[in-house]
């Protein structure tokens, strides 16, 4: 399932989803009512967004995975509330920033748990990809756990495209701006792991993606 611009609830119970969000502020509130595990992924561009993501039972699993690409004329803002209300959930989270030239990215999550509920888990993992020369960027990962027979955790990474797997790309015969496309092209790829979406949406916008990079990459 795929959705743009959807302020609305959402429910999920049976069904992955992938949302684009382009030009957007304001506020997400997803809840979980499902028993099997599922997904939730997102391409947010240009968008001032928080997301509620709040348990209604026990027993769901999701994996979240959110990908950021900031540019210098379009400052992102992330916050992310992980809500496990309930015993036996389980909530992890990937961010993944792409952060071009003279861009501000702001990336914050936190894990709540409530007091008193039994075998949760959750985790966070921010992930910073610098593209450009110079960038602002600020995460702020927050725990906020009360309980104890659960787990949670989070980390947070820093880094440039790896230099080696560019040099052998070109060793294969791609120039630097082919070898690029193809390392940058594996993160919004990710974007539809587990995720039920027509092959033409996908391949769209993983094209458009690229466009994107290619045009504002320094």
């Amino acid at each position: 399932m795929i959705s743009k611009n959807n302020k609305s609830e959402l429910i999920l119970s049976n069904i992955s989803v992938f949302e684009l969000w382009n030009g957007f502020s304001g506020k997400k509130e997803i809840s979980l009512q499902n028993t099997q595990p599922l997904k939730y992924s997102a391409l947010v561009l240009d968008t001032d967004l928080e997301i509620d993501v709040n348990t209604t039972q026990s027993g769901s699993t999701l994996e979240m995975f959110l990908l950021c690409p900031v540019r210098e004329d379009q400052p992102a803002k992330l916050n992310v509330h992980l809500n496990l209300l309930h015993s036996q959930c389980k909530i992890d989270l990937q961010i993944v920033s792409l952060v071009l030239s003279n861009a501000k990215n702001q990336a914050s999550a936190t894990i709540y748990m409530q007091p008193g509920i039994q075998e949760s888990a959750s985790t966070l993992l921010e992930e910073t990809v610098i593209l450009g020369n110079q960038v602002n960027v600020r995460n702020l990962p927050i725990l906020d756990v009360q309980s104890n027979n659960i787990q949670a955790a989070h980390g947070a990474k820093i880094y440039r495209l790896d230099t080696e797997k560019l040099f052998y790309l070109q060793s294969k015969g791609l120039d630097s701006d082919q070898a690029r496309q193809l390392l940058i092209s594996a993160y919004p790829a990710r974007l539809f792991e587990g995720i039920e979406i027509e092959e033409t949406e996908k391949n769209q916008i993983i094209s458009d993606f690229l466009t994107f990079d290619q045009l504002n990459h320094a």
